[in-house]
């Protein structure tokens, strides 16, 4: 679909450090330009508007929907909004991304238009809790090919595996076997000083790293493990599609409906056991061809499906 030149969208987003709501308004600007994105955050930006917050959260969100209702814009994207927002003017230009548990507020039915979800694990909650002329559908995350791209030069000898994660119950499930199984893996994240788990295996673990830092991480390994977070019940995570973008060759957690986005053995390794787990890390340390192919395959598939930019044309569809 190509996209009016004169599209006014206004982006209403939480500022994650995980990156989602700055891929989603970099996509924006690529497809329509600056002067037509405008961007509103729902969490404070600066010292005053944090005191101001905490003074009178009431007022403060009373503001942020003056905000919103008053913007002029053609379609509206929101990404994880606020409970707050069901005071907002409904309005079919409305959309909103609901990303990992989906949660369906009858607010939220009332200030949207449509509604997308980022899990089909999720699906069948969401249709029975949505009306049809408001469900948009699953819309999977996906990758920045600005920020997203291989580094230009690799170490000669990279590190076997790293895996770059918070901590949750399940991954921990998994790591605590892992780092025991004999392979060498790196974990970056809030695990390090934080958990069990590093007093016990201290030299595998590194401190969080910013998104302007995956690039290089990943150019010094060989393996990108993803292990999915709890909440994620189907399909895969960011990492996903970033590491496919980064070139690297991936080990994922399979998840059910993950064969609708990438192509196991194909575009990215699988495992559901750790035998399983054992045989795909050793089959992607010995055999370079399969790996490489792997990286390969997976970088040119969400170059040509998951991009930001795929999924803005989506949403923009809708209105």
């Amino acid at each position: 679909m190509a996209l009016s030149s004169s599209m006014r969208v206004l982006l209403v987003y939480k500022p994650w450090r995980g990156g989602l709501g700055d891929y989603v308004r970099a996509a924006l600007v690529d497809c329509l330009g600056t002067a037509n994105v405008e961007t509103i955050a729902t969490r404070p930006q600066t010292l005053p508007e944090t005191l101001a917050r905490a003074r009178d959260r009431k007022s403060w969100e009373a503001q942020l929907i003056d905000r919103i209702n008053n913007a002029t814009y053609d379609a509206a994207i929101f990404i994880q909004p606020l409970s707050c927002f069901a005071a907002l003017t409904h309005a079919a230009k409305n959309i909103v991304w609901l990303v990992d548990d989906a949660k369906v507020s009858d607010g939220l039915l009332r200030s949207m238009g449509h509604i997308f979800i980022s899990d089909p694990g999720y699906e069948t909650e969401a249709r029975l809790a949505i009306p049809p002329a408001q469900f948009a559908g699953v819309l999977p995350f996906a990758m920045l090919p600005a920020t997203h791209t291989p580094a230009a030069k690799q170490p000669s000898k990279p590190s076997p595996m790293c895996f770059i994660a918070n901590r949750d119950a399940k991954r921990s499930a998994w790591l605590s076997q892992i780092l025991t199984s004999g392979h060498a893996c790196h974990i970056y994240g809030n695990y390090f000083m934080h958990d069990a788990l590093f007093f016990q295996h201290p030299l595998a673990f590194r401190p969080a790293v910013e998104i302007s830092d995956m690039q290089g991480i990943y150019a010094n390994h060989r393996i990108s493990l993803n292990i999915h977070a709890s909440v994620v019940r189907g399909g895969t995570n960011m990492r996903t599609y970033e590491a496919a973008g980064y070139g690297i060759p991936q080990l994922v957690e399979h998840r059910d409906d993950i064969e609708r986005l990438f192509v196991p053995d194909e575009e990215i390794a699988c495992f559901k056991t750790m035998d399983e787990w054992n045989a795909q890390t050793e089959r992607l340390l010995k055999d370079d061809v399969y790996a490489a192919r792997l990286a390969t395959n997976a970088r040119a598939r969400v170059l040509a499906e998951h991009t930001y930019q795929h999924r803005i044309k989506t949403m923009l569809a809708r209105v």
